[in-house]
């Protein structure tokens, strides 16, 4: 038993980062209705800068400001310059194809800029240590990443019901054509969205980095499927689906490696998403959509 509850603690610790990734994932869904596949490239772009400032001698926090502040910038500008124009004009399966075409720019520019070589961030980022529980052991990185993903949701939460952009933003995602017959600048908020999930989603690569100290180029495509596969099992497109996915997805991976193999791993997750589809499609706690003819 205690071997079991040492996986959900350890599930726990990875679900966190997961969550973070899938909020501003689930977000851009939410209110656009696209797969925003250059997500997780936007992120390592962004988590390599901060390696630069880092290793150059910047405080780490500073660094962390810098890298979000990037990271929202390149979403924006990937929203403006890629997805607008296709999306102005209906062409939704290009926007898709368009998504992945700036994932794979934004690998190479990280190619370009800083090698294929793995970038290692220095020890002690965060404090570390552990306490116990019984038998069970908690690291304090563990509850810090737990602990960040609820302020930040909570706040997320907060900011979208009690203030005037938040509303603005469930506006949008409800019907865009009457929220700019409401005088709200859609194309704003859309911009404010992507912002925001570029912002979020770098807090989530900082926890994955005070975890493993480790990035490599293909992270990118690591952060956007597990983003995806949250998403899908919490309920796209929904805040407390993305945390729930989050963690049910790092408790999965964690039971997976513990009584199976770690090479069965990423088939495993796959398998039980497709499952998964199969069963209840709309998510845990997705909502069907209904249409009228």
């Amino acid at each position: 038993m205690t071997y079991f509850l040492q996986q959900v603690v350890n599930g726990v610790a990875i679900g966190a980062q997961y969550a973070l990734w899938c909020v501003g994932y689930g977000l851009v869904y939410q209110v656009l209705g696209l797969m925003h596949f250059a997500h997780g490239d936007t992120l390592i772009f962004a988590a390599f800068f901060a390696s630069t400032l880092v290793l150059a001698g910047v405080p780490i926090w500073i660094a962390l400001a810098a890298a979000m502040v990037l990271a929202a910038i390149l979403a924006i500008t990937i929203e403006r310059t890629i997805y607008r124009p296709l999306m102005s004009r209906q062409q939704l399966f290009m926007a898709f194809i368009a998504a992945m075409a700036a994932g794979f720019v934004l690998r190479n520019l990280v190619q370009i800029f800083w090698g294929v070589q793995p970038r290692v961030f220095p020890e002690g980022i965060l404090p570390s240590g552990s306490i116990h529980l019984g038998d069970v052991r908690i690291t304090y990185l563990a509850m810090m990443n737990l602990g960040a993903a609820l302020v930040v949701v909570v706040a997320f939460q907060a900011f979208l019901t009690r203030s005037r952009h938040g509303q603005a933003i469930i506006a949008v995602s409800q019907d865009r054509s009457t929220a700019e017959l409401m005088g709200i600048r859609v194309n704003r908020i859309v911009a404010l969205v992507y912002g925001l999930s570029g912002a979020i989603g770098m807090i989530g690569v900082f926890m994955y980095i005070s975890n493993f100290r480790t990035i490599t180029i293909g992270l990118g495509f690591v952060i956007t499927l597990k983003a995806f596969i949250a998403a899908i099992i919490g309920g796209i497109g929904s805040i407390r689906g993305a945390v729930l996915g989050g963690m049910v997805l790092g408790i999965l991976e964690a039971m997976i490696t513990a009584y199976f193999s770690s090479t069965l791993l990423e088939a495993t997750v796959v398998l039980c998403l497709i499952v998964f589809l199969l069963v209840r499609p709309t998510g845990i706690i997705g909502i069907k959509e209904t249409v009228k003819l």
